[in-house]
């Protein structure tokens, strides 16, 4: 394992999480070396991998600040009106969760957010994932960018159109998109109106 313990790391479905110990266990007999990882997104919550596991189950490094850049560049991007079939993006989205995938799951922070200001709003399954998707999505950015989880919230916020932008923020890639996630659906139902007159006439 090219891993030490101290090393931070990025444990798909939980973001970013620290490696805190190596242990063997026995278990029937048989042992087996076991990695301990701390979720630093979650209080007090410790995850056990088999070591030989430890690089199958998609543990990979923290991305770098240019990945960073392109997760942002994602948020500001808005979802295309012919690509909206909200019935089916439940599943899809929690595929792209456990991908582990910054980009997924930057795609899923857009969608959800964007959706979660239409007038039928989110389930509450699609808050939860939405809140889960942020998440982890900070945790790794704030490690990255070495800043507060907090502040990586922040920026999110500010790529996603949902606060203004400060001086501070355009050092971090930060930047207010030229389509604020809350105009997204309404400009989708003007263009799905047109259409539909389009055709009428």
């Amino acid at each position: 394992m090219r891993y030490q313990i101290g090393d931070t790391v990025v444990y798909p479905r939980h973001g970013a999480a620290r490696i805190i110990a190596q242990e063997d266990r026995s278990i029937k007999g048989i042992t087996k070396s076991y990695i301990k990882l701390e979720i630093l997104s979650a209080d007090d919550l410790i995850i056990a991998i088999p070591a030989d596991n430890f690089e199958k189950v998609g543990i990979r490094d923290i991305v770098d600040t240019q990945a960073v850049s392109e997760v942002f560049e994602i948020l500001r991007k808005p979802i295309e009106e012919e690509k909206i079939n909200w019935s089916r993006h439940y599943k899809a989205n929690v595929e792209k969760i456990a991908t582990g995938d910054v980009k997924n799951i930057a795609e899923v922070v857009r969608d959800l957010t964007q959706r979660d200001t239409d007038i039928h709003g989110l389930s509450a399954g699609e808050k939860r994932m939405l809140l889960k998707a942020r998440t982890v999505l900070a945790s790794e950015i704030a490690l990255s960018e070495n800043v507060t989880e907090d502040e990586a919230q922040h920026f999110l916020n500010v790529n996603l159109g949902i606060v203004p932008p400060t001086d501070a923020d355009l050092t971090h890639h930060s930047q207010a998109p030229e389509e604020p996630a809350s105009q997204t659906l309404l400009r989708c139902e003007r263009e799905q109106a047109q259409k539909k007159a389009t055709k009428s006439k």
